[in-house]
Parts: structure tokens; C-alpha cells; sequence
């Protein structure tokens, strides 16, 4: 008998076994994913269904800053991060009406910062005026910078099109009225293909031989007549180097060198009539469609922006969520600033680096991760060879301990603590593992790897009496494994795993003996023990979930909100309405608290009445 069939033959009942860490009130939501860390808000009396044009809005603020974290709530105050005109603020917000009442940046990251724009405008400022000018500025930044460049507040096309002609005339050495990627490349980077515009009249295939050739005697240093990845490395081939190596039919596999032939192939088909470089009209035009409307020079005060926090092509900001606990708030940032603050006006009482003070490795997406509180005890993330987790006195930030045992690096989950084959423990997913740690020590206990991908481990694992169920995205899916402690030595058992059970970021909510999630695209309802499908829905597609009274609250990437019952019988929409987004996806967790739903969308926070008339 297979161990799936052994648990549904023992009969057993599964209730959730994760465990409360901070206390919490009608009307609180003291930490990510509410007061048990597993979605599910215990708010009652809410709406059963909503009206065609969605529940009410009761206020909305664009006050919370760039990024991606959520929202906590306790004794009336909403909590939150976000980049404030470049740098990274925990906020403190009014849940009445959504006004701030404080935003701070904790003590020693401002200070920190104020170095090392310091030590930056020494460098960038070659001429010594006071300020980056625009060459110094898309030397060191690319064209990134110009989201920190403020707007001048006069004539947008105007000043636009002198900046792009001015800088042009710097940059065209040679004044052969065109931009060679020599001459551009590590100004724009990534920009400088969209700068280049499709001439239609041109002869497609000549320019395509021409560009090889010139990509060829640019880049090719050890003179073999082909170009390595390393030889391409910051180029706009390095963004398309598996597009353009040709795959061996026999094998499938490209050779990791491109050719002259190659090269020429793919620009004829994939960018006609570019001639891979810029000319004045065309940089112009791209300044102009841009709206680059500040005065092409940082200021000691704007350059806060680049520096002031996570910054990321996928979103800048930071992800995780904070945590409050009695008069203390714990925030992690972006960049691995772990900070306790007092939650009534935002003082610094301790500050720690997750990777200056632990050796830990900045995951690839920033850390996303959301402090825990147990046993007196901040349960935090570093990764790496110091130690997976540490252990950090809640009222000083001394270590208390590390996982020594565990050294793998950190990714995107949220720590939670349950209790499994007797014992008290931390559950976290790691980029190489779901795995257990002893609270009291963080003796290492058990790991699960089969969920883990390479990419990107989201999304915090299930945990249902000695059941741990786990899922990533990137083609992985989720597996149940079971974990037994027999004399103290804990094994991992599989039970099942179902690659469609695969999520994202968007979290797993499990209500009774069935899990739901929309963190692959459709929303699944799933048996917990057995991982049969009871049903699925397109519903509003891939995003983020949480339940309360019964039903289920789910916010799509895209912008779209819907309520469903959460019932294993079928799937049955009650409500769903959209909202204007901000160019970006809609990742932070929505919330249910009293009586309220709040999603929050980059510097836009909203709070609708969802509760029954």
C-alpha cells in the first residue's frame, strides 16, 4: 500500500495545526497572511455577494509608496512599506480614512544612506559642479536614472528633445550623425534596441549582414571569428544569445557561440530594417515618447532615489510585510534591513543587515520575506553559510541562534511555526527545500526538496498536524510529504505530487480538508490528503488570495477582484469587479479586516466595505 492510500486508510482527521505567534483582536491583522499565517481572516458578517460595480469604497490613498509589501493592522493603525520618492519608509497609516501618520526610515539605513551618497556624488561628479549631469548620470545607471530625474514643470516635449540632442552631440564622437553600439551601448543597455527604429524602406538583409559584421569586430577579443557568452555579456545579443544560437537538431542544443551567419540570420528575422544604430531623429523620438521631462542632471537629493532601496527590473521597492507585536513593529526590507521600530511613532529601537551582519545572499528578486514572532523570538531569513535562519532576541536583535546545520540560501517565503511529531517547530522554504528547524535551538529537523525550483520558492508551505504540503511555479508543482519522528529522528515521506498544483506568489489558503489557489493561474480546489482535484476556474487568473466567512477573496495579477464561495462542490462567483492599475502586476496580498477588504497596488492603497447591510 502506497503512503497515500495508508493516510486515507487510517482515517485520519487533518485540522490546521499551524500555530497563532502574536495576539490578535476582532478587527486586527498583526502579521502576513492574518493572525495564523495561513490566509484565512476571522471576520464574520460580511457580504455574501457584491453588487455590479463591486462593494463600496470607503477611502483610497496613493500615500504607501512604490513596492510590493502588503499590510498589517492593529488597534485601528495600518502598517505597510514602500519607496517615498525613492526611498524605502515603513508608514504608518490611519485606518479610519487612510491618512499617514507617520513614515519613517529607520535610523541607521538613513544614515547608512547619507554615506554613501556621499561617497557616490564623489565619484559619479567628475566635473565637479554639484551635480550628475546626464552622460555621468546614464554612465552609471543606464536609463533607469531618469525615473529619479524630477520633472522641471515646463515644456515636456520641448525640454526632451533639447536634452536627447544635446546629449547626442556628447556622445557622437566621431560627428558621423550616428551611434554605434560602441559608442552607446553602456549608456542605454537594454534601451538601445528600442531606440533603434524599423526603417522600412531600408534593404533588411544588408543591414542585418552589416550589424553582424560590426558586432563581430566590436566584440569578438579573442579573434576566433565567434562570439562567447562572455564576449557578448552586457551587450543586446547577451538578452537574446539563445534566440540567436541555432539548436542542433540531432541534440537541441546551440553551441554557445555565435556566428557571423547566425547573427545575421536572427537580425533579419527578428529586428528588419534596424541598423543597430541611433540616430539624432531617432534618439529624439525616444526621449520625446518617454516624457523625459526632468533637467537631465541629479541632484545630491535625487540621487537618494537610485541608492534608497531595492531596486529591481521586475519592480522596485520592498516585498515584505510587517509584523507587529504588543507596542513593536518589525520591518524587513528590500535589501535585507531588519528593523524594530516603536509602532506608535516609528522610532528605531534596534537595527540589524541581513547581509552585513549574518552573511547572507540578496536573493535575485530582493528579500520578500515577512519577520516572524514566536517565543520571545524574531525568526528572519539571511540564507547562506552561516546559517538558513537565525533567531534574534525580539526586544534587542541579539542572536539567540542560527541554523547552522542549514546553510541554504534564502527565497521568497515567510517563515511559520506549527507543531510536527511533537515538536515545536519553524517551517521555511528555502531555494533548495521546504524544510524544519527546532524553535528552541534551530536544530535542523527535516527537509522536502521536490517543490523547490531554481528560479523562485514563493509561496509559504501548508502545514496540517504532521502534513507539509509546498509548491513553486517555473513548470515544479506542490507535493504533500509526510513527517514522521521516530526517537527523535524526523523523515520526510512523499505522499503525493501534482505538477498543476503548481503556485506562484499568490499563496495557499485550506479551509476544512481542501486547499484553494489561483497562484498557478486558475483557481483550484484541491484535496488536501490526497491532492485530487475537486474542481478548477479560469476565475480572474493567476494572482493572490484570502478567505473569510466562508468565502473566498481573490485578486488577479491584472487587476481584477472576484469573490467566490469556498466550497469543494463547484465553483460559484459571486461578485468581481476591476480596478485601474499602475503598469506594474497586482502582487501584494489583499486583506480582510474589519469589515473591510483592502487591496493594495504600488503607491495606491484602497479600502472597500465589505461587510452584510
Amino acid at each position: 500500500m502506497d503512503l497515500r492510500l495508508a493516510v486515507l486508510a487510517a482515517g485520519l482527521f487533518v485540522g490546521n495545526a499551524a500555530l497563532a505567534q502574536v495576539p490578535a483582536q476582532v478587527g486586527d491583522w498583526p502579521q502576513w497572511r492574518g493572525p495564523n499565517r495561513d490566509g484565512i481572516s476571522q471576520e464574520t458578517g460580511l457580504l455574501r455577494e457584491w453588487p455590479t460595480e463591486g462593494p463600496k469604497v470607503v477611502w483610497q490613498v496613493d500615500s504607501v509608496g512604490i513596492g510590493y509589501s502588503s499590510i498589517i493592522i492593529k488597534d485601528g493603525r495600518i502598517y505597510t512599506q514602500g519607496d517615498l520618492d525613492g526611498v524605502e519608509h515603513v508608514i504608518a497609516l490611519d485606518a479610519a480614512d487612510g491618512k499617514v501618520l507617520w513614515a519613517v526610515q529607520p535610523g541607521p539605513v538613513k544614515s547608512l544612506l547619507a554615506d554613501r551618497l556621499a561617497n557616490e556624488m564623489k565619484q559619479l561628479d567628475r566635473d565637479n559642479n554639484g551635480t550628475v549631469d546626464e552622460l555621468e548620470a546614464l554612465q552609471r545607471f543606464g536609463w533607469d536614472f531618469t525615473k529619479f530625474d524630477k520633472s522641471a514643470g515646463d515644456d515636456v516635449d520641448a525640454r526632451a528633445k533639447s536634452r536627447a540632442i544635446a546629449l547626442f552631440a556628447k556622445v557622437d564622437k566621431d560627428s558621423d550623425g550616428k551611434l554605434t553600439f560602441a559608442e552607446a551601448g553602456n549608456l542605454f543597455r537594454d534601451k538601445f534596441e528600442q531606440i533603434d527604429s524599423e526603417d522600412k524602406s531600408a534593404d533588411a538583409a544588408k543591414l542585418a549582414a552589416t550589424r553582424a559584421v560590426e558586432y563581430s569586430k566590436a566584440l569578438d577579443k579573442d579573434g576566433d571569428g565567434k562570439l562567447s557568452r562572455k564576449e557578448v555579456g552586457g551587450t543586446p545579443l547577451d538578452r537574446h544569445f539563445g534566440r540567436i544560437d541555432q539548436r542542433d537538431p540531432a541534440t537541441n542544443k546551440g553551441d554557445d557561440q555565435l556566428t557571423l551567419e547566425e547573427m545575421e540570420a536572427a537580425f533579419a528575422k527578428h529586428e528588419p530594417g534596424r541598423d543597430g544604430t541611433l540616430s539624432q531623429v531617432e534618439l529624439v523620438d525616444f526621449y520625446v515618447r518617454n516624457k523625459v521631462a526632468g533637467d537631465g542632471k541629479l541632484t545630491l537629493e535625487e540621487l537618494r532615489g537610485p541608492f534608497g532601496g531595492y531596486r529591481n527590473g521586475m519592480g522596485d521597492g520592498p516585498r515584505g510585510t510587517p509584523t507587529i507585536d504588543g507596542d513593536k513593529l518589525y520591518a524587513e526590507g528590500g535589501n535585507g534591513d531588519l528593523s524594530c521600530l516603536d509602532a506608535a511613532t516609528g522610532k528605531t529601537v534596534w537595527y540589524v543587515s541581513l547581509t552585513k551582519d549574518f552573511g547572507g545572499g540578496l536573493p535575485g528578486w530582493g528579500y520578500s520575506e515577512s519577520p516572524l514572532i514566536v517565543d520571545g523570538l524574531v525568526i528572519v531569513t539571511p540564507g547562506g553559510k552561516n546559517g538558513t535562519l537565525v533567531a534574534l532576541d525580539k526586544k534587542t536583535g541579539e542572536v539567540v541562534w542560527k541554523s547552522g546545520e542549514l546553510t541554504e540560501g534564502a527565497h521568497y517565503s515567510s517563515p511559520l511555526v506549527a507543531e510536527i511529531g511533537g515538536v515545536r517547530q519553524i517551517v521555511q522554504f528555502s531555494n533548495a527545500s521546504v524544510f524544519g528547524v527546532a524553535i528552541k535551538d534551530g536544530k535542523f529537523l527535516w527537509k522536502y526538496n521536490k517543490p523547490a525550483n531554481g528560479t523562485a520558492n514563493c509561496c509559504s508551505p501548508i502545514v496540517d498536524q504532521d502534513f507539509v504540503f509546498a509548491s513553486s511555479s517555473y513548470g515544479t508543482g506542490g507535493g504533500l510529504a509526510k513527517i514522521t519522528n521516530a526517537d527523535n529522528k524526523f523523515t520526510a515521506d512523499e505522499v503525493y505530487f501534482e505538477k498543476k498544483l503548481d503556485c506562484h506568489h499568490g499563496g495557499i489558503v485550506k479551509i476544512g480538508s481542501n486547499m484553494y489557489t489561483n497562484g498557478g493561474g486558475p483557481l483550484i480546489c484541491t484535496d488536501f490528503l490526497t491532492g485530487k482535484t475537486m474542481w478548477q476556474n479560469r476565475s480572474v487568473g493567476k494572482g493572490a488570495l484570502v478567505a473569510a466567512d466562508g468565502m473566498l477573496y481573490l485578486l488577479s495579477e491584472n487587476h481584477e477582484v472576484a469573490l467566490v464561495d469556498a466550497s469543494p462542490g463547484e465553483y460559484v462567483e459571486k461578485g468581481r469587479f476591476k480596478f485601474k492599475g499602475h503598469g506594474r502586476p497586482s502582487w501584494a496580498h489583499p486583506v480582510v479586516a474589519g469589515g473591510r477588504l483592502y487591496i493594495r497596488d504600488q503607491e495606491s492603497l484602497t479600502a472597500y466595505d465589505v461587510r452584510a447591510k
